[in-house]
């Protein structure tokens, strides 16, 4: 009985050059662990905690054609005042028996992002839902509508309590107002740039208290938002350099140009 008989494969290191069934075998291979990897990929992220803990519900509207909120945020509220800027908008509210300095909240939109509002500074009437965590404020906007000019609705009491070297780590306002809880790490170093990069307010949280308070918002030297250099400090211990504001119940660190240094 005879047959053909299929010669041997060899391998010749030299030439450059792969047997046939050695490299079919190496494809199949490759394709099974590219298949593994992509299937272990989506397994860890099924898996992952969302920085948003299940408060942010983006895209999704009530019967009134309002964005959902979370039972934690409240209420829709409409809030009268007088908006100005100083490193971002805030929302200056009329003293009253609890805030005899007068109310001042953050403000941020929907999401990631700065609140849409008109161009000009000014007495406005906002609506939105309010976040709070410690001694922040912060009104997350869905409307705004310019008010006449009142006496009542003016910027609040402001104090210089002098320059300060103050430690801490930089944050966005609507992480610490309760909005995300993305834990530490690189996951809330990316949240809070996002949340930055996005003009949500910039704050810092200090490591021992400032006049009373362990929660400062950060404003530019110039009075602006703070310096994009800043955002690779962000999520970690920083010691910053600045003027500090009381404006009503709300501290501001306004910051000198000199960078940001370690601890």
């Amino acid at each position: 009985m005879s047959g053909r008989v299929e010669p041997d494969e060899f391998f010749v290191g030299w030439s450059g050059r792969t047997g046939p069934r050695l490299g079919r075998f190496l494809v199949v291979v490759a394709i099974l662990c590219l298949a593994a990897m992509g299937l272990g990929g989506y397994g860890l992220s099924r898996s992952a905690d969302d920085p948003a803990g299940g408060l942010l519900r983006l895209g999704e509207r009530d019967a009134a054609g309002g964005p959902v909120r979370p039972e934690e945020w409240g209420a829709t509220q409409v809030l009268r005042g007088h908006v100005a800027r100083l490193g971002y908008p805030l929302l200056h509210l009329p003293p009253s028996a609890a805030f005899p300095r007068g109310r001042v909240m953050l403000l941020a939109g929907d999401g990631k992002s700065g609140p849409a509002l008109p161009a000009a500074a000014g007495p406005m009437e906002l609506r939105g839902s309010v976040l709070r965590r410690g001694s922040l404020e912060m009104l997350v906007v869905e409307g705004a509508t310019l008010l006449p000019a009142s006496p009542e609705l003016r910027p609040v009491m402001q104090e210089a309590l002098g320059r300060w070297r103050i430690a801490g780590e930089i944050c966005d306002g609507k992480c610490y107002a309760g909005a995300m809880r993305p834990g530490a790490g690189l996951s809330h170093k990316a949240c809070a740039n996002l949340c930055l990069t996005g003009e949500v307010p910039a704050v810092f949280a200090t490591v021992d208290p400032v006049a009373g308070s362990s929660f400062l918002m950060l404003a530019g030297a110039d009075g602006g938002p703070i310096p994009t250099a800043l955002l690779g400090r962000v999520g970690i211990p920083v010691t910053l350099q600045g003027e500090v504001e009381r404006i009503g119940n709300v501290l501001v660190l306004r910051l000198a140009p000199e960078p940001a240094r370690q601890p």
